[in-house]
């Protein structure tokens, strides 16, 4: 059987705050899988490594907000002045 780290462990193992797990895996964010136990997460030691090596091939993109509507920027008035 495969060992099981715990939400703890797998900060550590990450270099994460334990919190950090708990706010991806209730958004659906970026996780290895995992196992429920009760109301314990855990997560497969094969499962994690597998995670990290694809993260490595293939990082995860950065999401850029775009900015929202508002007032423009300096440089936008100075760009559509055409100076």
């Amino acid at each position: 059987m495969n060992k099981l780290l715990t939400v703890a462990e797998l900060a550590e193992l990450l270099n994460m705050a334990p919190q950090t797990i708990y706010n991806r895996h209730s958004m659906g964010g970026n996780l290895p899988p995992c196992v429920r136990l009760g109301r314990a997460l855990r997560f497969p030691v094969d499962g994690v490594t597998d995670w990290v090596n694809q993260q490595i091939e293939t990082p995860v993109p950065v999401h850029c907000t775009p900015r929202r509507p508002g007032r423009p920027t300096k440089a936008e008035q100075v760009a559509r002045r055409g100076r």
